[in-house]
C-alpha cells in the first residue's frame, strides 16, 4: 500500500521514513515499550518524549511495529521477522 503525502506528519509535511542508521535504535525502544507499555518512549530518529508504537504483528511469522512521533514526523513500519512455527 502506497504512503500518502504528508500521513502521520506534522502540519501535512511529508512523512519521514525510519534512517537505516536507527533501526537498531528503534529495536531497543520497541523492546522498551513491551516491557513497560504505559511508560513513554523516546523516538529513536530525534529522542523526543511520546513515540506512537502500534503492535501489527502476525505472530508467530513475524512482528510488525508501526512507529510515529508528533514531533521529527517519523512515519515508519518495523518488521522482525520470526522464525518458522515449530
Amino acid at each position: 500500500m502506497p504512503e500518502l503525502p504528508g500521513a502521520g506528519s506534522p502540519e501535512g509535511a511529508p512523512a519521514k521514513a525510519l534512517p537505516a542508521d536507527r533501526v537498531g535504535e528503534a529495536l531497543v525502544r520497541v523492546r522498551s515499550w513491551r516491557a513497560q507499555p504505559d511508560r513513554a518512549v523516546a523516538c529513536p530518529v530525534c529522542g523526543a518524549a511520546g513515540l506512537s508504537i502500534i503492535d501489527q504483528s502476525a505472530r508467530p511469522y513475524a512482528e510488525w511495529y508501526a512507529l510515529s512521533c508528533a514531533r521529527c514526523g517519523l512515519d515508519a513500519k518495523l518488521h522482525i521477522p520470526l522464525g518458522p512455527p515449530g
